[in-house]
């Protein structure tokens, strides 16, 4: 029923409940709700306002140069990522070109960006909630908070139900920002700023194995 379900969702493009429910129609209508969000979590869907939209380009967890190098070059490289190792260093402990270890922890930055992203797309869908916007290096991002946890976005969500943060979520709000604005205050971070400012607020709070483990298991699968 997934691949049935995902294969319409695809053909639809975009939909509400009410609409895919009437395609549907042998499928209860909670469960198909239930698989829907499942696909919202996963970051095939998303959900705005109401309407669920498919997302054409998925993104591999496991990007292709990767597996041009050994394991142990790929764990390394995790570790000195996580660590805050320089990647010009990076390419000398591991004997690379720095281009290629450049290459490796953007690939590393995204993947934490694209799963915020879509962990973002499900908590809002579920609990509209007003954004905080700041600057950074003249470019305005989007903020917004869940269980205490920052999210970042370039372009904000609209909804009518939007709730506004609560004082404990404006206090933690404003001491992210503060670690953000140092964390970025150099001018290289310029550059990819949106997933450097997801990394940010990954690393934050957070010691090197519980770093390591999230990217090396959840995000990279290995």
């Amino acid at each position: 029923m997934r691949e049935r379900v995902l294969r319409l969702c695809r053909r639809l493009d975009k939909f509400t409940l009410d609409e895919i429910s009437t395609i549907a129609e042998d499928v209860d209508e909670s469960v198909l709700e239930l698989l829907l969000l499942t696909l919202v979590q996963e970051g095939k869907l998303t959900l705005r306002n109401g309407l669920y939209l498919y997302n054409k380009k998925q993104i591999s967890k496991k990007p292709s140069i990767l597996s041009f190098y050994p394991k142990q070059i790929i764990d390394t490289a995790i570790r000195c990522f996580c660590l805050s190792i320089p990647a010009y260093k990076v390419a000398k402990i591991l004997d690379i070109g720095e281009d290629q270890s450049s290459k490796i922890y953007n690939i590393f930055r995204e993947l934490i960006y694209e799963h915020q992203t879509k962990k973002l797309n499900f908590l809002y869908g579920k609990y509209p909630q007003q954004c905080r916007n700041r600057m950074f290096f003249d470019t305005e991002f989007h903020f917004y908070i869940y269980d205490n946890q920052v999210f970042v976005c370039e372009n904000p969500f609209q909804s009518p139900d939007e709730k506004a943060f609560t004082k404990s979520e404006e206090r933690e709000f404003k001491k992210v920002y503060s670690y953000l604005t140092r964390f970025t205050s150099h001018n290289s971070n310029k550059v990819d700023l949106p997933q450097k400012l997801a990394e940010g607020i990954w690393r934050r709070n957070k010691e090197f194995g519980e770093l390591y483990a999230d990217l090396k298991v959840n995000l990279l699968s290995l």
